[in-house]
C-alpha cells in the first residue's frame, strides 16, 4: 500500500499545484511581472520549509558528496524556468492543454535515466510510452470556448520553455536519490529552492517589476498553495525512484495527472474538447 499511496499523493499534489498556479494567474495585476513575483514567493516558502526540515530532522544542511550540489543547481534552474513559463502559459492558454505539456515533459526523465543511469526499458514499455504521447497530443486538440482557451503563438513559446526545462527537475531528484542516497533530500530541496528564489526574483526585476511596484498581497494565497503542493509532491517524487524505474514512475504519475487535469479543465474552466480528444 506504500507505493500506491505515494503515487496518489504525487498526483493529488501535482493537480493542486496546477490549480494554485491557475488561481495565481487570475489574481495577477500584471501579466508579465506578476508570474515571476509569485514564483519568488512560492520558492522562498519551499526553501524555508525544507531548511527547517533539514535542521530538525538531519541536523543541518550538508552534502557528503559535492556532486549533489550540482543536482540541486539543476533542479533550481529548471524550476525557475518551468514555473515562470508555466504561469505565463496558463495566463494566455487553455488549462488542460498546458497541464498536458507540463506532464509530457515529465516523461523525458525516462530517456535520461536510460541514457545516464542504464535503467532498462522493455519494448512493451517503449510502445506504451509512445501510445501515451500520441494520446496526449490528441488530447491537446482544443476547440471553441473562451478566447483564453485557444492556442496562440505566445502560448506555444511559453509551453516550449516549460517542456524544455521541467523534465530536468525530476531527473535531478532521481540522480540524487539513486547516485548519492546519503545526501538528504531536505538539503537538496533547500538549496535548489534558495537558488530558484534568487532566479525568479531576477526574472521579476528583468521584467520591470521593481519599477511597476507590484503589490505581492494578491499573490500570497496562491503562492501558499503552490508551496504546499510542491512540498507534498517533492517527497514522493524523491522516494519513488527507490521502488520504480523511470519507465514505470512517470507514466503512472503523470498519466493520471493528465487525465485529472483534463477533467478539471472541462468541469471548472468550461474548456471544450472534440471527439478526437475524447478518444485520446
Amino acid at each position: 500500500m506504500y507505493i500506491p499511496f505515494l503515487i496518489l499523493l504525487s498526483v493529488t499534489a501535482a493537480s493542486g499545484l496546477s490549480l494554485s498556479y491557475k488561481f495565481g494567474t487570475r489574481r495577477a495585476t500584471d501579466k508579465v511581472s506578476s508570474p515571476p513575483l509569485m514564483c519568488t514567493i512560492a520558492a522562498l516558502l519551499v526553501c524555508i520549509i525544507y531548511t527547517l526540515l533539514a535542521f530538525v530532522l538531519d541536523g543541518g544542511i550538508a552534502f557528503p558528496q559535492k556532486i549533489s550540489l550540482l543536482y540541486a543547481v539543476m533542479a533550481g534552474v529548471a524550476y525557475s524556468c518551468a514555473a515562470v513559463g508555466y504561469l505565463l502559459a496558463l495566463e494566455c492558454g487553455p488549462y488542460s492543454v498546458t497541464v498536458i505539456v507540463l506532464n509530457i515533459s515529465s516523461f523525458m526523465p525516462i530517456l535520461y535515466s536510460h541514457l545516464f543511469l542504464q535503467e532498462d526499458i522493455s519494448p512493451w514499455q517503449l510502445a506504451g510510452l509512445a501510445v501515451m504521447i500520441v494520446a496526449c497530443v490528441t488530447l491537446a486538440i482544443v476547440r471553441g470556448g473562451a478566447k483564453s482557451n485557444r492556442i496562440s503563438l505566445r502560448w506555444v513559446l511559453f509551453a516550449l520553455l516549460v517542456f524544455a526545462s521541467n523534465g530536468f527537475i525530476n531527473f535531478a531528484i532521481r540522480l540524487n536519490t539513486t547516485l548519492t542516497p546519503d545526501t538528504s533530500r531536505n538539503s537538496l530541496f533547500a538549496v535548489a529552492y534558495a537558488l530558484a528564489t534568487v532566479l525568479c526574483f531576477l526574472f521579476y526585476i528583468l521584467t520591470g517589476g521593481l519599477k511597476k511596484r507590484i503589490s505581492p498581497k494578491p499573490l500570497i494565497l496562491p503562492a501558499l498553495g503552490v508551496a504546499g503542493s510542491l512540498t507534498l509532491q517533492l517527497t514522493p517524487n524523491a522516494i519513488l525512484p527507490l521502488f520504480l524505474t523511470a519507465a514505470l514512475q512517470y507514466p503512472l504519475v503523470n498519466g493520471m495527472t493528465i487525465l485529472l487535469g483534463v477533467v478539471i479543465g472541462v468541469v471548472f474552466f468550461k474548456e471544450k474538447i472534440n471527439m478526437k480528444a475524447v478518444v485520446g
